[in-house]
């Protein structure tokens, strides 16, 4: 080939190269898809509400179905951030806790307005709010600790 057809094959690489700037990668964001299947988790809970007042339980006898369903989504949550090595575990939880409470919140609110003709949780607006603030902290926490044994594990991406 000739001079003429390619131009550049006289130069050096080192005369063609320029420095190209280090591009460091965005920090990713939470995990959307699995914050919002987790947080569909959340819905067990209004839903067993259901379960154990057709069944007639009543009074203290709810109270440890209650804390064992929470202590166990909690559970989930932590071992699916820690063990599916999500990038974000504190962000993709935390978003797994207000989505959680957004869906928790729409299902009562549907519930309340088929069976009691009444609108109940969409009237107070400060239950709402309780209830993402309540689910949004579920998140942060279990966020911390799936990111504390992504730490102490070295299970990272």
């Amino acid at each position: 080939m000739n001079e003429t057809q390619h131009p550049q094959s006289s130069q050096t690489p080192a005369q063609n190269s320029f420095p190209t700037p280090v591009q460091t990668p965005a920090p990713p964001g939470p995990d959307y898809r699995l914050a919002i299947g987790l947080g569909a988790l959340t819905l067990l809970y209004p839903i067993l509400n259901i379960a154990i007042n057709l069944v007639g339980v009543e009074g203290a006898a709810r109270v440890p179905v209650n804390t064992w369903l929470w202590l166990a989504i909690g559970v989930v949550w932590v071992l699916v951030g820690w063990l599916t090595r999500t990038p974000r575990p504190f962000l993709t939880l935390l978003a797994t806790g207000i989505a959680g409470g957004l869906l928790t919140s729409a299902l009562v609110i549907g519930i309340q307005l088929f069976t009691s003709g009444g609108p109940g949780l969409a009237t107070a607006p400060f239950a709402i709010v309780s209830i993402l603030a309540m689910h949004a902290a579920g998140g942060a926490l279990c966020g911390l600790i799936a990111w504390g044994l992504q730490a102490a594990t070295g299970v990272r991406r």
